[in-house]
């Protein structure tokens, strides 16, 4: 779940107000024997930082301007799970409740409807909803988006590759930000399962031996020694078409790194096991047919019946347009697919590192080096017009013109297309 706090007025306070805000929150979590679980604890640690850290702004309102949005904080504290005994310790949170925000007898409050409402309805009834203010109106159009989200099925995604494909590169394109460290640096042989948020927090979770709900790029790329098992979760928004998807995305070790033989054992683990509802298999289109290829395609072969399978062609930017037909190189890797007995084979052609500059530079500043590289790649895609390929082989996936260059990038490189293939795939779509 994302994290609603974000949207919540509160952070831009007075600092004394935004005190005792969480002071109170952490009060009512105390009161009724929460906040002990992992994920209760970790997200009252990012309200804390977030609250307190955040700059406060010219905006000065009585603590009591926040008593119901506060009890919309209790709740996503809670992860939104109401039961009886959730119930039965709210109303002693109540109590408490009551006395802090002087809340006369027989005066309607928000705490014990909204528990109630969220048992059986992801909606608020309007009953509810004509006691808010208008402020309180959107910020509880956030915390109900957050548990629909939530609600929703997962569609899980497996990214299988043999090292030097640009896998890491290609799952950071997905999310539009930095979230996998490169495998040939990382070396790691554990899998980073990666969730999509509901909506834009700007922050990370990471749950690596420790829960960290407002983790940065250094918890992000180095691994928990304490860590013992095989796993490492991450959780932030995709930015892109997958931004209203629920997707998990398991990022699986590359299968030939010779310094561990385990990282292979890992990933064909993962295979047999068919936890995904969709497989993506990244290739180097500058190293087709080596003997490692050969040995991972004829494994994901017999392995993986009838789950549908996409494979990503990355790096196609290394191609030099004006020496070398890349329509050739295209059809020269379906070909091979074919002969590895894939009968149908769904190619998408990309740049990963093209759609990740085109994604990450607008939200963040690039280096100067980036920055060259990412408007090289700019008129290199407009040469190429990669799209012409998907335009032929997918006429049903329909990619609107950008009139921006640097969106229009992540078009032309086919980022783009790819993505809306995936989508395809988790709107249960007609086979391609």
């Amino acid at each position: 779940m994302s994290n609603i706090l974000v949207y919540n007025p509160i952070i831009n306070d007075s600092d004394s107000v935004k005190r005792e805000y969480f002071e109170r929150l952490k009060k009512y979590l105390k009161i009724g024997g929460f906040g002990k679980r992992i994920y209760e604890k970790s997200l009252l640690e990012a309200y804390e930082k977030i609250i307190l850290t955040h700059k406060s702004a010219d905006i000065v309102h009585d603590i009591s301007f926040y008593r119901n949005l506060i009890v919309f904080d209790l709740l996503h504290i809670l992860g939104c799970y109401v039961n009886d005994t959730t119930i039965r310790k709210l109303k002693q949170i109540e109590k408490q409740y009551v006395s802090d925000f002087q809340i006369r007898s027989g005066q309607w409050n928000l705490m014990l409807p909204l528990a109630a409402s969220l048992t059986n309805s992801v909606k608020i009834s309007s009953s509810i909803r004509r006691h808010l203010s208008d402020i309180e109106k959107k910020y509880a159009d956030v915390f109900m988006h957050n548990l629909a989200f939530r609600n929703k099925k997962p569609f899980r995604i497996m990214v299988t590759a043999t090292m030097s494909a640009g896998k890491s590169t290609f799952i950071n394109s997905l999310v539009g930000k930095y979230v996998c460290l490169s495998q040939n640096m990382a070396c790691t042989s554990k899998i980073h399962s990666i969730y999509n948020k509901a909506f834009e927090d700007n922050y990370f979770y990471e749950y690596d031996h420790d829960l960290v709900m407002t983790a940065g790029r250094e918890e992000l790329v180095n691994d928990n020694e304490l860590n013992y098992t095989d796993k490492i979760i991450v959780a932030g928004h995709f930015n892109g078409i997958l931004s209203d998807e629920r997707i998990l995305i398991d990022d699986s070790p590359g299968v030939n790194f010779s310094e561990d033989s385990s990282h292979r054992e890992i990933t064909e683990a993962m295979l047999k096991r068919k936890k995904y509802d969709l497989l993506i298999y990244v290739m180097n289109a500058t190293q087709l047919s080596t003997n490692d290829e050969n040995e991972h395609l004829e494994f994901v072969r017999k392995t993986i019946g009838k789950t549908p399978l996409i494979f990503v062609l990355n790096k196609i930017d290394s191609f030099n347009e004006e020496d070398e037909n890349v329509r050739d190189v295209i059809d020269r890797q379906i070909q091979y697919l074919k002969s590895k007995g894939f009968k149908e084979p769904i190619v998408c052609p990309l740049s990963a590192r093209a759609g990740y500059l085109s994604k990450t530079c607008q939200n963040s500043t690039l280096s100067r080096s980036d920055e060259r590289t990412l408007y090289y790649l700019v008129d290199k895609f407009e040469r190429m017009r990669l799209k012409e390929y998907y335009k032929t082989s997918f006429p049903q996936i329909k990619v609107p013109y950008s009139d921006d260059e640097i969106e229009q990038l992540q078009n032309s490189c086919g980022l783009s297309y790819t993505e809306k293939i995936i989508k395809n795939y988790i709107n249960g779509g007609k086979k391609l």
